[in-house]
């Protein structure tokens, strides 16, 4: 498939390739490859970043022989399926080895944007000084298709000669795959795609317009990186996002989920102002393990002077309103931060408008025009309901900072780890709104349970699944109960949708505690959260390892930001890790987890997603960690997007 193959030039060329502004027959990459070119990587000098990488002490966690094992395994597993995903190119996983001379690019294309099943994958390597090696590798790709049984053929652009394999058709397949081959002066290109390889000799001359370079987004998503410095990077990338999940979900044979199409609802509801993201990535600079700049550009919509609508963006992107902090100390740990956390994260947004920002959202993501709107009317009005007024009891007392902690609780299992969410209220008064609202929201509710610790309440929510089955109707008790609000599907649906994974909503406990709304996936981490207020520890802002990233942070230019993060990789990966290493990452609650299963799960509703990577012969979480240091980044909200800078620290 197009995209398991791009996923493995991306894996092959992050390790082993680089870009090098070259004169003559040398062109770069961008202007080559399409204005249709939806995801792109370059990197460096080849040796360079591998010799930089293992300066880093993630090179060191690799090299070390307790990791041996694992790292074997991976690379054959990584050899396999890249040899699957590359079976009709015929290239296989050591061919590249030694035939770069300068830049390896590689892309994901969308060829016709009209046509969401249209994709295409394109590899240019840059053979300066290599071009025994450039023949040997085409040899070895047409003994490769000889044995996978393709059937040669040439055809020509303009003066260039490309060849042609074409494979035999496979069982349910009309049209058999080709890849396409061909070298242009110093440099060799390899497509799957006859019109984008066409396209790409139409390019050589460098004169096109049509390019990758053309596009505004990449122009400058890359240009923002290029103007913070002039420091030689390793990896540089650029993803138009939307175009990037359409031609991913093309080349895994289009969309199969049943129901709603989230990808065209966020589409719809003016998220497409986000025309595109791209960075550069460093290993082993003078202060940093990893150094990594991107830029998310996504203009104001542009308006007639004359329209009534001034809006930034249109209908549910509005929600993206993260202001700058007016001090650079704004998004500091508060003293209450737990000072022992993994992760912390703080941030400045408009929630209240935000909230009424999200209403055509949801109506499209239900299907119904006016469900937002109805939902809290039944809140209010309902009789056999808490009868909220969401906005006087809630929304209109909540301030502009949510500040989000998050642990792992040992030993590891699948809900280890924990993610608390600190909102600011106004003032005192606000708490004291809030606190009632919840008390109204819960205490008839059957899913709640009060509970009292050191004088202060804590409604802690489960989702059973036996009262959730037993819902009927739209009968809203608080907040847990929206979910159940659609009637029970018929008998049929029923024994079709048994074996579907769990999709209720995880449990979850409130409180109002320091003027704040406290939300949190534990309900013994809101009661540590108040326990530390107590204490006299160190607080989190004065820890060594957070000083030694905010002052980093602050050279590479953080100063009135937008989000503020730092994480511990020591104790955030554990998780991940140990469940990877116990081979149950795909089951596990952590938001890695959820993100991955998300992006690599099967395209069929209701099916877990296979572990990719075996993981059993991982060492020891304790073995390892010390090779993870820590780790921040802050953005910048600008007026055509946001500016994105991290870093990873030596231990």
């Amino acid at each position: 498939m197009a995209f398991s193959r791009f996923v493995g030039f991306l894996s092959s060329t992050a390790l082993i390739v680089a870009v090098a502004a070259r004169a003559g027959a040398v062109q770069p990459s961008e202007l080559l490859l399409p204005a249709t070119t939806k995801g792109f990587i370059s990197t460096q000098d080849v040796d360079e970043v591998r010799t930089k990488f293992n300066e880093t002490q993630l090179g060191e966690m690799v090299a070390d022989p307790l990791m041996k094992p694992f790292i074997e395994d991976v690379k054959q597993q990584l050899k396999a399926k890249m040899e699957k995903a590359g079976k009709r190119l015929g290239i296989k996983w050591d061919d590249m080895e030694g035939v770069y001379g300068g830049e390896v690019a590689a892309a994901l294309i969308q060829p016709d944007p009209k046509d969401k099943m249209s994709h295409a994958t394109a590899l240019v390597v840059d053979i300066t000084g290599k071009q025994k090696e450039a023949d040997k590798l085409l040899k070895k790709i047409e003994d490769n298709q000889k044995i996978n049984k393709a059937k040669k053929s040439s055809i020509k652009e303009g003066n260039v000669e490309i060849t042609v394999y074409e494979q035999p058709l496979a069982p349910g397949e009309k049209v058999p795959e080709r890849s396409y081959h061909f070298i242009a002066g110093d440099q060799l290109i390899v497509a799957d795609h006859e019109a984008t390889a066409r396209g790409i000799v139409r390019r050589l001359d460098g004169k096109a317009t049509d390019n990758l370079a053309s596009v505004v987004a990449f122009e400058e998503s890359l240009k923002r990186c290029a103007k913070a410095t002039n420091q030689r990077y390793h990896v540089r990338w650029f993803i138009e996002p939307f175009g990037y999940a359409e031609a991913s979900r093309a080349s895994q044979g289009g969309k199969k989920k049943r129901g709603t199409d989230l990808l065209k609802i966020v589409q719809n509801q003016g998220f497409n102002a986000i025309q595109g993201l791209g960075g550069n990535v460093f290993f082993a600079t003078e202060n940093t393990e990893v150094l990594h700049r991107t830029y998310v550009y996504a203009p104001a919509v542009k308006r007639d002077a004359k329209d009534k609508n001034q809006d930034k963006y249109n209908l549910a992107m509005r929600m993206l309103n993260f202001p700058n902090s007016t001090n650079p100390n704004s998004l500091e740990p508060p003293v209450w931060a737990l000072p022992d956390v993994a992760t912390y994260l703080s941030l400045n947004w408009k929630m209240r408008e935000a909230f009424d920002f999200s209403e055509t959202l949801v109506d499209a993501v239900i299907g119904d025009k006016g469900a937002f709107k109805e939902i809290w009317l039944s809140l209010k009005a309902d009789v056999h309901g808490p009868q909220i007024d969401i906005y006087k009891e809630l929304l209109d007392h909540l301030g502009t900072r949510v500040t989000l902690l998050s642990d792992v609780k040992l030993p590891v299992d699948l809900k280890s780890e924990r993610l608390l969410a600190v909102i600011e209220l106004k003032n005192a008064d606000s708490a004291a709104v809030v606190a009632k609202t919840l008390q109204k929201a819960f205490q008839k509710d059957p899913q709640a349970r009060r509970r009292s610790y050191k004088g202060n309440i804590i409604w802690e929510i489960t989702q059973d699944d036996s009262l959730a089955e037993e819902e009927t109707e739209l009968n809203i008790e608080g907040v847990s109960t929206f979910v159940n609000a659609e009637a029970p599907p018929a008998k049929d649906e029923k024994a079709e949708e048994k074996e579907e994974d769990d999709t209720k909503l995880p449990n979850m406990a409130l409180a109002v505690f320091l003027d704040h709304l406290v939300v949190s996936t534990h309900v013994d981490f809101i009661q540590d959260f108040i326990a530390y207020q107590e204490t006299k520890e160190t607080a989190l802002a004065q820890a060594d390892d957070y000083r030694r990233v905010r002052q980093e942070l602050n050279v590479l230019g953080s100063n009135l930001n937008s989000f503020l993060f730092f994480s511990r990789t020591d104790e955030s990966y554990r998780a991940t890790y140990e469940l990877l290493k116990d081979n149950k990452l795909p089951q596990a609650e952590t938001m890695l987890a959820r993100l991955l299963n998300a992006l690599l799960g099967p395209k069929e509703e209701g099916v877990i997603r296979q572990q990719e990577i075996d993981g059993t012969k991982l060492p020891q979480f304790n073995d390892v960690k010390k090779y993870l240091g820590p780790g921040g980044l802050y953005t910048q909200s600008e007026d055509d997007g946001w500016w994105l800078v991290g870093c990873l620290l030596k231990k």
